[in-house]
């Protein structure tokens, strides 16, 4: 009896571990199942409130401030968690702002701007020009469409998730669809279930015909003369000699190609005055990796050159975006305060110069801030605020033992005074 249950659970074990697959890719998601999740996330998070400073989809990114594109990625990347798809960084980029997203579509040639007549879908990415300048300055998702009115779900919408509508009488800029700029479309398909299996199969198919063609073609020279035989080998392993030699030289082409797996950025300043101008830098890790280097900034309060040299037009705050290869993205924030009676020009090298004069008279000196001293330096004021934890303490026990000295020296300088006083006295 005990060998018979053995037996049976022996054989469901390998029935349930030859169906195992068959369900797994049966499970597999689907381009509607991915839009649907995706948008199910999104309404999920509707009646979020985070501030100017902080929201949780920053805080998953690992960036704090304007965070509607935080909002977008963190969607597709929950989303695509939830189906065991990768999304965020296939059909989404893993990183930037609205105008290096719409980059990046650009690059893969799927996006649209509202003028072309294109047809929003769900689960496109809708891109907003508030200021009507040409640059996108805010990011939600599309949800549906009725007509020429879209609804979408966007993110730090006065610091709020929430859900909106676009029509052709709604109020300018922000529900009009005046304010479309256009629409990046994610290639679903690529990530969606059979497009793997499909390129299996077809490369299964090409291996197959060229196999078959070989065969043939060596039965055929089977029944040629021994002298073609010869000829025939002798000519193969020229080929193959020639191959080889063109396999290794393209081997080591590859190896010494570098891959750029990290990208620093950094400015001699991050506050600006209206008419200063600073030169935002960067090195790519490893240092001999090929990139290409494009800078990015959604708001109107700074113009930014294609070197990187930020040019202040107006009062408030910018992030600046600097993105390698369309895989790597960095950014700064900098504040932009009203203008002084001179313009300045910063060198990340220099900390700044003035450059030019708008009085009659010599402009006044600014004095360096502690920072700026330290930069001057050539201290690394990033990873000093990053290490913090390491020298506060140390700093902290050196203040409090000086101190202590400090009283102790005080304490006995006036010990010494009185008892002089009343040796004085007692003589």
């Amino acid at each position: 009896m005990k060998k018979k249950l053995i037996s049976v659970l022996s054989a469901l074990m390998v029935i349930i571990t030859m169906m195992s697959p068959v369900a797994m890719t049966a499970q597999a998601a689907t381009v509607d199942q991915m839009k649907n999740k995706v948008l199910s996330v999104a309404q999920a998070e509707v009646g979020y409130t985070g501030t100017g400073s902080y929201s949780k989809y920053g805080e998953w990114y690992g960036y704090q401030g304007a965070w509607c594109t935080t909002f977008v990625l963190w969607c597709f990347n929950k989303a695509g968690n939830s189906l065991d798809v990768k999304l965020y960084g296939t059909i989404v980029p893993n990183g930037g702002n609205c105008n290096s997203m719409i980059s990046w579509y650009q690059n893969k040639g799927r996006y649209h701007k509202r003028s072309s007549g294109y047809t929003p879908k769900k689960g496109d990415l809708i891109f907003f020009d508030w200021s009507g300048n040409g640059s996108a300055q805010h990011v939600g998702i599309v949800k549906s469409i009725s007509g020429s009115t879209v609804y979408t779900i966007e993110g730090n919408c006065s610091g709020k998730v929430k859900e909106r509508k676009y029509t052709t009488s709604g109020s300018k800029p922000y529900n009009n669809i005046s304010a479309i700029l256009g629409y990046g479309s994610p290639n679903w398909s690529s990530v969606a279930d059979g497009s793997k299996s499909k390129e299996k199969t077809t490369k299964k198919q090409k291996t197959t015909k060229k196999k078959t063609t070989t065969k043939k073609s060596t039965t055929k020279k089977k029944t040629t003369s021994k002298a073609t035989k010869k000829q025939t080998t002798t000519e193969k392993s020229k080929k193959e000699s020639t191959t080889k030699a063109t396999t290794t030289t393209k081997k080591a082409t590859t190896e010494k190609v570098a891959v750029a797996k990290d990208m620093k950025i950094y400015a001699a300043t991050q506050e600006l005055e209206v008419g200063d101008s600073v030169q935002l830098d960067y090195t790519i890790e490893p240092a001999n990796a090929p990139a290409v280097v494009s800078f990015f900034c959604d708001e109107e309060n700074v113009t930014i050159s294609k070197g990187g040299m930020i040019t202040a037009n107006a009062e408030g705050t910018a992030t600046v975006v600097v993105c390698a290869n369309d895989e790597i993205y960095r950014q700064l924030d900098f504040t932009v305060t009203a203008q002084s009676s001179d313009v300045t020009h910063h060198s990340s090298n220099n900390g700044y110069v003035v450059v030019e004069d708008n009085t009659t008279q010599k402009p006044p000196v600014r004095k360096q801030s502690s920072e700026q001293k330290l930069k001057a330096m050539g201290i690394n004021i990033t990873q000093l605020k990053q290490n913090q934890d390491l020298y506060i303490i140390p700093v902290a026990i050196i203040g409090v033992a000086g101190t202590l000295a400090i009283l102790i020296a005080l304490i006995r300088q006036i010990h010494g005074a009185v008892k002089r006083k009343k040796n004085k006295e007692e003589n």
